[in-house]
């Protein structure tokens, strides 16, 4: 499966004026990235479309649920087969969240995000 590449800061990349693919586990790991890094209700168009990190970092004793929800929006990522690996942090001074995980994905590729950040895109 091939999708559109971005750069690190979320632009669509091109080369020669023309829109860059990417497809294997580099399209799975800007899948994982976009789908974490999009805050429910930020799209105009799809207001339901994102996580909820806005709720998630607005509540007490949110670890738990945070863990839950990001391994069920992990592991239904189009090209995810598992997660093999998987460590959520939040700093409750800071209210920031970080999230390391590996995944494999329906190839047998692994896919590893680290120190993901919301929001740091």
């Amino acid at each position: 499966m091939r999708t559109l590449a971005l750069d690190a800061t979320g632009d669509l990349m091109l080369s020669g004026g023309r829109p860059v693919l990417v497809s294997g586990a580099d399209a799975v790991a800007q899948r994982l990235r976009t789908r974490l890094g999009l805050f429910q209700g930020e799209w105009l168009l799809d207001r339901q479309v994102g996580f909820p990190w806005r709720r998630i970092l607005g509540e007490k004793g949110v670890d738990r649920l945070a863990e839950v929800l990001l391994r069920a929006a992990i592991s239904l990522c189009p090209g995810v087969r598992s997660i093999t690996a998987f460590a959520f942090t939040f700093n409750r001074v800071s209210r920031r969240a970080s999230v390391t995980f590996t995944v494999t994905t329906i190839a047998g590729e692994p896919v590893t995000i680290a120190d993901f950040t919301p929001g740091a895109v």
